[in-house]
C-alpha cells in the first residue's frame, strides 16, 4: 500500500482561508495575519492584497499604503515592511511557536469536528499537532491530512510506545463518532483514519493485523472491508481502476 496526502476540493480551501482571515464575514484579523505571515502560510502577493483589505476597512497606515502599492511583490521587496505594517496596526512582535500557540488558541485553522473532539480528548496529540499548524503555514490543511497526524499519533506515539490504553480509548472514540456521524464523519473515519492506519501500520514489522484487537464489531466491518478494496494490489490507483471497472 502506499500513502499520499489527501487534497480537499478548491473551492472549499478558498472558502475556509476566507473565513480564516476575515473570522467568516467581520473584519480581516490582523494577528491572525501576522501570525500566519510568520508561518509562511501567506505569499507576499496575497499579504499586498490582504494590505488593500485592511486600508479599505480602516486600517489606516503609511506601511500598509506601501506594502498595497506593491505590484506581485517577492519577499526580498517586501523586506521589513511585513513587521513595520503589523506594529503599525498595533501588534507586538512575536516568534512561531507563539504564532502556532495564538493560532490554536484562536480556533485555528478550522478543523472538523471528529479532529475537535479527537483533539479535546488526546491532549497528547497538541505537539503533533502544533508541528502540523506550522507545517501547513497556519493554513486549513484539509480534513484527511488533518487525520492522517492522527494516524502517526496512534502508531508512533502510543501504539509504539506500548500505551495500549489510550490506543484503545482513541478506537472508542472514533467508533462512536462513526456511529452518531452524518456521511462525511464516516467518510473521514473510515478513509482518513482506518484506511490511513492500515496503510502507514503495514510498513511496520508488526503489520496492521496487531490493530485488529481495538476493533469493535462495526469498525471490524469496515475495517475488512478496506482490506477487500485493496486485496491484489500495491497502490492507490490499482483500487481507483478496479472501482472504474466495476461502474
Amino acid at each position: 500500500m502506499s500513502t499520499s496526502r489527501a487534497i480537499i476540493q478548491p473551492k472549499a480551501v478558498l472558502v475556509a482561508y476566507y473565513c480564516f482571515m476575515t473570522t467568516c464575514g467581520g473584519k480581516l484579523d490582523p494577528k491572525v495575519l501576522q501570525a500566519r505571515w510568520l508561518l509562511g502560510g501567506v505569499s507576499p502577493e496575497e499579504l499586498m492584497k490582504q494590505a488593500v483589505l485592511a486600508l479599505e476597512q480602516g486600517m489606516g497606515g503609511k506601511v500598509l499604503q506601501q506594502i498595497a502599492g506593491l505590484v506581485r511583490p517577492t519577499k526580498r521587496d517586501l523586506g521589513d515592511l511585513p513587521e513595520r505594517a503589523f506594529a503599525e496596526m498595533g501588534l507586538e512582535p512575536i516568534d512561531k511557536d507563539q504564532a502556532v500557540a495564538f493560532l490554536m488558541e484562536h480556533g485555528t485553522p478550522s478543523t472538523s469536528n471528529v479532529i475537535a473532539t479527537l483533539l479535546g480528548a488526546f491532549p497528547g496529540l497538541r505537539d503533533r499537532w502544533k508541528a502540523h499548524v506550522a507545517f501547513w503555514g497556519g493554513e486549513p490543511a484539509g480534513s484527511y491530512n488533518d487525520m492522517a497526524e492522527v494516524v502517526h499519533f496512534v502508531v508512533e506515539d502510543l501504539y509504539e510506545k506500548g500505551n495500549l490504553t489510550e490506543t484503545r480509548r482513541v478506537f472508542e472514540v472514533l467508533d462512536k463518532l462513526f456511529a452518531e456521524g452524518d456521511v462525511e464523519t464516516k467518510n473521514l473515519v473510515a478513509l482518513g483514519f482506518f484506511e490511513g492506519l492500515q496503510c502507514v501500520a503495514s510498513w511496520r514489522p508488526y503489520g496492521n493485523k496487531a490493530f485488529e484487537q481495538f476493533l469493535s464489531p462495526t469498525s471490524m466491518e469496515v475495517w475488512r472491508e478496506i482490506q477487500r478494496q485493496w486485496a491484489g494490489r500495491s497502490s492507490l490507483m490499482d483500487v481507483l481502476r478496479a472501482e472504474h471497472e466495476h461502474q
